[in-house]
């Protein structure tokens, strides 16, 4: 519940600012500031305690509380960040337009601020439902016939959810014609138990190689018995740790456990990548399910792996959270390449993920799935 608490203590920060800077704008009673200030630690309250319920309450319930909760809470956060930008723009019209501080403290920069928060909400829901294929073509010697993989992060189904934007998801992959659908972690959100009807869709799919995933974060966080129910539905074949050859493709697939809650995650990564060296078969093309763009230069390049496939950092998911998200990730999103320490040239494919967390919106980081095309080598000339 730590999350939750510093979560809360954030949101009350920035609606109070929100709060303080509507005051000397409009002079907003006493009392109704009161009143939004119980609203809100309501909200983080009701968050909070539905996140921890027990699976046999009503998903419906926590359907309501969930959008109303991070729904409101994307509308302070935008509102907080247009007021404190119109208070650095009274302190800078103090100092070089005075005769511009009468606008800044009148009910024409609250409704500034309230018409922007609502463009920007509206602008992130049209982002969030235009998911867009990133793709990239490898050559490589290795594979005997062309292989076209489609891989997926970060649907985080749970309760907010809905069947349309499943459907509109599937429907895109199938246009892709996929002979591998790969899922590669934070497939699951929340309520795994609940999720047979949604994660089902993707079933529906039926690459002609198969599908397989790996666990991200949040999979580890619901549990693996329950998660692992949830791609079983999905008609997808979980990688622990362990390799899959295709010999009739020229592929060989490998997958990673997320660590969760690790102390040190990179170094656990590191650990589990290296671990699968004696099942690496350098006469076909390794791809690499790890759910986190972590340890690729560290342990994925040196034993040789072509493909890298990660997901978890959503690009940040809402600007500028972006700003603090880069901090944390060198690889934000779409493909690196790099020679690796056998002069191999090595890709790495970050996807900004095809759904979303907490707010649902998407601003400035559209979702996406990746699409790479792994082509043999043509023939040398005679």
């Amino acid at each position: 519940m730590r999350f939750y608490l510093i979560f809360t203590v954030i949101f009350m920060l920035m609606l109070a600012v929100s709060l303080v800077q509507a005051r000397r704008q409009v002079g907003v009673a006493h009392h109704a500031s009161l009143v939004l200030l119980g609203y809100g630690l309501a909200v983080s309250l009701l968050l909070a305690s539905t996140r921890a319920m027990p699976e046999t309450w009503s998903v419906d319930l926590a359907r309501v509380l969930w959008w109303l909760g991070y729904g409101t809470f994307a509308a302070v956060a935008y509102l907080f960040l247009f007021q404190v930008l119109l208070l650095f723009a009274e302190l800078s019209a103090w100092l070089l337009a005075p005769g511009l501080l009468p606008f800044f403290r009148s009910w024409r920069a609250l409704c500034l601020a309230f018409g922007l928060t609502g463009l920007v909400l509206a602008y992130g829901s049209y982002e969030l439902g235009a998911v867009r294929p990133l793709t990239r073509q490898i050559t490589s010697a290795k594979v005997r016939q062309p292989v076209r993989l489609v891989a997926i992060s970060d649907l985080h189904l749970g309760v907010m959810s809905t069947e349309a934007r499943m459907d509109s998801l599937v429907a895109l992959i199938m246009v892709q014609k996929p002979d591998l659908l790969l899922l590669v972690g934070d497939i699951v959100n929340d309520h795994p138990a609940s999720l047979e009807p949604l994660a089902a869709k993707l079933a529906q799919i039926r690459p002609r190689l198969g599908s397989y995933g790996v666990f991200g974060n949040h999979e580890r966080y619901e549990g693996d018995g329950a998660s692992a129910r949830v791609f079983g539905w999905a008609g997808s074949r979980l990688l622990c740790n362990e390799a899959v050859r295709l010999p009739e493709a020229g592929l060989q697939l490998l997958g990673v456990v997320d660590p969760g809650r690790a102390v040190d995650v990179g170094a656990e990564l590191t650990r589990e990548i290296r671990s699968l060296e004696p099942q690496l078969d350098p006469a076909l093309f390794r791809v690499l399910l790890n759910h986190r763009p972590q340890s690729w230069r560290e342990a994925a390049q040196p034993l040789g792996i072509e493909l890298m496939l990660s997901g978890h950092t959503h690009r940040g998911q809402v600007f500028p959270f972006y700003l603090v998200v880069s901090l944390f990730h060198e690889f934000m999103g779409g493909y690196y390449e790099e020679a690796g320490p056998d002069g191999q040239r090595a890709v790495l494919g970050v996807s900004a993920g095809a759904g979303f967390w907490g707010p649902p919106l998407r601003v400035l980081a559209p979702p996406d799935i990746l699409v790479v095309d792994i082509v043999p080598a043509p023939a040398p000339a005679p």
